[in-house]
């Protein structure tokens, strides 16, 4: 019936004459469909006349189902209900059964219409939001790429100066500088709109990503082997800011730390969902921190790690792995912003 009142055939754009001819033919091929059967079936004058007004009012419209109704009632009329072959009406058991006839015809053939509109109207709203939800993705793609080549931009100024610059500190400060921009680079690059129009970031290829990044660019040749363990999950676009700066600086911190003199050495990067949380662990078997300290690193790195879980309603908790040495650092926050 959907794909009926949708107009798929394209029979309700048709001419007046159309529609009126086509109601007639109809009507007429279940007059005689009725005669076929009356010897079968006596008693049940209107049966097949339901379908005719039903079919009228869903191929056209109101008006043919209304002039099929009265078609209906004359064929009936003459053709079936006492006296026959006259329009003559002398029982009130006729008169009360062509009442009803008409009423139940006119009503489901105004209900019909109303369903098309109604269908039509929905269908006219759907293809606005459709084309309203291809405007926002077009839009969120132009924003991206904007906000990535502006980042870039600032990137290279920044890597610019690296070599010129003599200070070991600054020289490391801008290449720090210019990895965080990096990875807000990154955060732009898989933003996509999710069901509610926010957009949002899939936890697995964004956290994979930016792991296999810093792994090229910070073991290189090195023995050290890193796992990356992550549920895919949906971030609002500022958690995952806050959770790529957190494991970009956890990341750079291990691999630039927890490995001294080239050796041997196992990096593991898990992302999951435990109950209402999210829980991001970076853990390594490394040179390890001292109990006192809580940290490893620099001041400035773990002072950024710190907000970035405050930010995101998230706690932080660093310590020595009890298994042996190296550091495990865990990041819970709530799983919903």
């Amino acid at each position: 019936m959907h794909w009926l009142l949708t107009n798929r055939f394209g029979t309700r754009d048709w001419p007046v004459a159309a529609h009126f001819a086509a109601t007639g033919a109809v009507v007429a091929t279940a007059a005689l469909l009725m005669l076929w059967l009356w010897p079968i079936q006596d008693g049940f004058p209107f049966v097949l006349f339901y379908p005719a007004i039903i079919l009228c009012a869903v191929l056209f419209n109101h008006r043919s189902g209304v002039l099929a109704v009265a078609l209906s009632v004359l064929a009936a009329k003459v053709l079936f209900l006492p006296p026959t072959g006259s329009l003559r009406i002398e029982t009130g058991r006729v008169a009360l059964a062509l009442s009803l006839f008409i009423l139940i015809g006119l009503l489901t053939a105004i209900l019909i219409e109303e369903l098309h509109r109604a269908l039509r109207h929905a269908t006219l709203a759907n293809q606005k939001l459709a084309a309203a939800e291809e405007e926002k993705d077009l839009l969120l793609r132009e924003a991206t790429h904007r906000f990535k080549n502006d980042l870039s931009v600032i990137i290279a100024l920044l890597r610019m100066p690296e070599r010129s610059i003599e200070d070991p500190k600054a020289r490391a400060a801008l290449k720090a500088a210019s990895d965080r921009l990096a990875v807000m680079g990154r955060v732009h690059e898989r933003l996509r709109r999710s069901d509610g129009s926010v957009a949002v970031v899939s936890t697995d290829e964004f956290i994979q990503g930016l792991c296999d990044d810093l792994k090229a660019a910070l073991i290189g040749l090195r023995p050290i082997s890193m796992q990356v363990a992550v549920e895919r999950h949906l971030l609002s676009q500022d958690r995952a800011v806050a959770v790529g700066l957190i494991i970009n600086e956890l990341l750079t911190n291990a691999l630039k730390h927890a490995f001294p003199d080239d050796r041997h050495g196992h990096v593991r990067v898990s992302f999951e969902r435990v109950g209402d949380e999210f829980v991001l662990r970076v853990s390594d078997n490394g040179v390890g921190i001292a109990p006192h300290t809580g940290a490893k690193g620099s001041g400035l790195g773990q002072r950024l790690v710190r907000s970035m879980a405050d930010q995101i309603g998230g706690t932080l908790d660093i310590k020595p792995d009890e298994g042996g040495a190296g550091t495990v650092v865990t990041v819970r926050f709530p799983a919903t912003s």
